[in-house]
């Protein structure tokens, strides 16, 4: 019988820290678009808590999420693409991440919702029918949809 491994809570707090640090480093040396990298930091520190701590649900959200919604950022320039690329990649990038929860916890659905949305709304942006969402809206649509999430995050019923 082996011996089961102790996940180490506690992870989150010194995770974040650093993952707020780095970007002002990478500003302060210079790196192009390094305040997008925040966002990538964050999701890594939240990726790590979950991996390497209790595998909370509340960790494994924020964490795909932030992680994509990063990538979503620095991808565009990490390949020089064209600007009419960079919202489609941003919004496919999410959902990839939403999907991403799905699959690992898929006795929870509820992140299926904003990956379909996101994925649609990509495929409407990258083929140039955006207009379908009206112009007003379209600014708070990813918002409105991590608010959402969040919302959902503190009301769900805990199982972990």
């Amino acid at each position: 019988m082996q011996p089961t491994q102790r996940r180490r809570p506690g992870i989150l707090g010194g995770s974040v820290l650093i993952a707020i640090g780095v970007p002002f480093l990478l500003q302060a040396i210079g790196t192009p678009n390094a305040s997008a990298y925040l966002f990538l930091a964050l999701g890594l520190a939240f990726g790590l808590a979950w991996f390497l701590g209790t595998r909370q649900y509340v960790y494994l959200v924020p964490g795909a999420s932030l992680i994509t919604f990063g990538l979503g950022l620095v991808i565009p320039s990490w390949f020089n693409l064209s600007n009419e690329l960079a919202a489609p990649i941003f919004l496919g990038a999410l959902a990839i991440g939403f999907f991403i929860v799905f699959v690992v916890e898929p006795d929870r659905p509820a992140p299926l919702v904003p990956a379909i949305l996101l994925a649609l709304f990509a495929l409407l942006t990258l083929y140039g029918r955006a207009d379908i969402m009206p112009a007003w809206f379209q600014p708070m649509f990813v918002p409105l949809l991590f608010i959402a999430l969040g919302v959902y995050l503190l009301v769900e019923r805990r199982t972990n």
